[in-house]
């Protein structure tokens, strides 16, 4: 579970080794904020990888089920100009950018 309250970046900086720490070894994220609308959050790379993982098996299931319909006759087929079109009538983001 993330820390409570978000820590700001100097008290951050100040306390990175534990916080990599119980990152990498208690997998507790840290939300870290720079400002009241930026924030990061600081976590293993374990944790991160799985989260990875997490979003293509989710994407796969949207595609998938996107293929299913189609061969239901559900949907019809359709020609994409771009990757971004396609992508976005699958309500999928675009390779590369934030979900």
């Amino acid at each position: 579970m993330a820390t409570t309250d978000p820590l700001g970046i100097a008290e951050a900086r100040s306390q990175l080794g534990t916080l990599v720490a119980r990152a990498v070894h208690g997998h507790q994220p840290t939300t870290i904020r720079r400002s009241t609308t930026e924030r990061a959050v600081l976590i293993s790379e374990d944790d991160y990888e799985e989260l990875l993982r997490a979003r293509r098996e989710l994407e796969a299931g949207h595609v998938a089920e996107a293929i299913a319909a189609h061969d239901r006759g559900e949907r019809e087929t359709v020609t994409y100009d771009d990757r971004a079109a396609l992508y976005a009538d699958l309500g999928l983001p675009t390779p590369g950018e934030r979900s």
